[in-house]
Parts: structure tokens; sequence; C-alpha cells
């Protein structure tokens, strides 16, 4: 019988529901680890044929465990992020590991147009000085509002994401341009209106800048203290990849010493935010709990995908969204 163990917090009635007929509880082995990390994971993944990972990130697939779950079939990654998980161990293990390919890219795509909008509009400002009695309408000469149409956005990482929010751009007669260790197909650049450049030469041209890469040692501080600097003064900086990404000491500073006009922020180093964050203080930034991803609409499609893949590796075929080479 084959043997699924899932280390995301979910119901074992709840993960036996989403198989199918002839895949039933009576058919497949469901076992939900809902212990800490160390020997107790390792343990529980022994002998998994298929393991669903953490969607919380708390319960790390490190050499370990990846060593201890030998011969499991696929580590099904129920999220985009999976930088909890050790690829390179997983690869010497011979097991697969997949996430949810680009299920909650419109949903992250629109959240990042929504915090272009309110930023160049001074969304939040308008609407506090409303909602506390105060008629702020002459503050637009001094703060001034901008429209989205003809300034340039740059997307830093342009993969699934990144083309949706290039695409969402244009609607808005922005300038598009991208940075991306990858070129896109010229027909394809064409079709979204987007040009590459190298990335210091998009940080000092864009009006608005939207990070959309992996969490890698390669982009962790990726928008560190002297990047930051290439950005002019009345350009905006959006984040909704993994707060690791950008320096946040640096941004704060930035922020605060008028070198950069604003910011939206989605994720943060630390998650959940530390309260002492300095970036929860700044009137200049615009801030969400890391929800940006997680539409109605795209939490449905990441349980379909995640379904749809175990049920695809218990069957004898070959897992889709691979993230570390093995199939």
């Amino acid at each position: 019988m084959p043997r699924v163990v899932v280390l995301s917090p979910l119901p074992e009635e709840a993960v036996r529901a989403m198989f199918p007929e002839d895949m039933d509880g009576n058919g497949v082995e469901v076992v939900v680890y809902g212990g800490d990390p160390g020997p107790g994971l390792a343990e529980a993944v022994r002998g998994a044929d298929v393991i669903i990972g953490d969607f919380t990130f708390r319960l790390p697939i490190d050499a370990a465990v990846a060593e201890a779950a030998r011969g499991c079939r696929l580590i099904q990654q129920p999220s985009i992020g999976y930088q909890h998980i050790d690829l390179e161990a997983t690869r010497r293990e011979g097991i697969a590991v997949a996430n949810v390919g680009a299920a909650n890219a419109i949903g992250v795509a629109e959240h990042a147009i929504m915090f272009m909008l309110c930023l160049l509009k001074k969304a939040l400002y308008f609407h506090a000085k409303t909602a506390a009695g105060e008629w702020g309408q002459p503050d637009i000469f001094t703060l001034g509002l901008s429209e989205a149409y003809g300034k340039t956005l740059g997307i830093v990482g342009m993969g699934n994401i990144g083309k949706e929010v290039a695409r969402r751009a244009a609607a808005f007669g922005c300038c598009v341009v991208y940075s991306d260790v990858i070129p896109l197909p010229p027909e394809l650049e064409a079709e979204l209106g987007a040009e590459r450049m190298e990335l210091e030469e998009l940080l000092r041209v864009s009006d608005v800048v939207s990070l959309h890469v992996p969490l890698t040692e390669e982009t962790r501080h990726l928008i560190d203290r002297e990047r930051l600097a290439l950005m002019r003064p009345d350009a905006y900086l959006l984040n909704l990849s993994r707060g690791e990404v950008v320096d946040e000491e640096a941004l704060a500073e930035a922020l605060k010493e008028g070198r950069l006009a604003g910011a939206g922020l989605d994720v943060f180093s630390e998650e959940p935010v530390n309260p002492d964050n300095p970036l929860l203080r700044s009137e200049k930034v615009i801030l969400s709990p890391h929800v940006s991803g997680g539409t109605n609409e795209s939490r449905v499609r990441m349980i379909r995908i995640t379904v749809e893949n175990v049920v695809r590796v218990l069957r004898g075929e070959k897992p889709l969204y691979v993230v570390n080479g093995v199939e």
C-alpha cells in the first residue's frame, strides 16, 4: 500500500478526501506528522512513497531528512516557495521535488499592481485623512499624485509571476523593463512589450521596481545598500518574493533619509514579522502579511495541482513542476 506522509498542518480526513475514488483511504496509507523538526521528522518520512511538504516552512527537509526518505518518489511542496528543502540533498537521494508551478501567479501579480497604484496615488495617506474627518484635498499640491501611465516598471525576475505583472502593467500604459539571468524569447518580449537590461541599469531607470525572484544564495540581499543607492529618490520598491531578497535595514534607512519614495512589502526576513522591524513604522510603506498568493482561486489551484501530482506519481507517471532536476 503506498504511504503518503503529510507535513503540512492538514486534517487526515481532508487529505484522504483529496484522492480519487479509485485511490481512496483504503488504497493509500496517509500519515500526518504534527511533531517538530529533528529526529522525529526523519523517522516519520522513513518508508514514504510520497511526502507532501509543509506550506508553513516550519518543517525543513534537510540532508538528514532526505537521507531518511531514501526511496521516496516525490516531495510535493504545496506552495510556490521551497527554500526549506535541501535540493542538493534530495538530488543525491534521487527524490524528485516539485512545487505548484504558476498556481499563485495571478494573485501575486494583481497584488503588485495594487501596491504600485496605492503608492502612486498616496491611497493610504488620503484614506487615513478622510477617515479621520480631515479634508486632505489641498495636500495633493505638496504630496502629489502620480499616474501609472508612462511610468517605467522594472521587473526583477521574469518567471511566471513576472510575466503576469508585465501583462497587467502594459494595460496601464507602463513601459516594462526586466532583469533576469535567462532572457525571454524575442517573440515573448515583443508580446509583453518588455525590454531586458542589467539589474543596475534597471534600478537607475525605473519609477517602480517589483521583485519576483526565488530565494537562493545568489538572490539573498540582492537589493542591498549599494543597489538601493542606484534608485531615484522618487522611485518605489515592491517586494513580493522573499523578505531576505532585500536588506531591510538598508531599505528602512533609505526611506527615512528620503533616498526612496516608498515601498510595498508582502514579505519579510522574519515571518511573522518582528514588531520591532522599523519598516512597520514608516508612513512610506504599504504592508501585507505574505498573503499576495493566497487568493481563494490560487489556493484551489494549489490543492488541485498538489493532488494531481501526487496521484500521477502513485500511478507510475512522471511528476510535473520538478524543481531539483530529478525525474
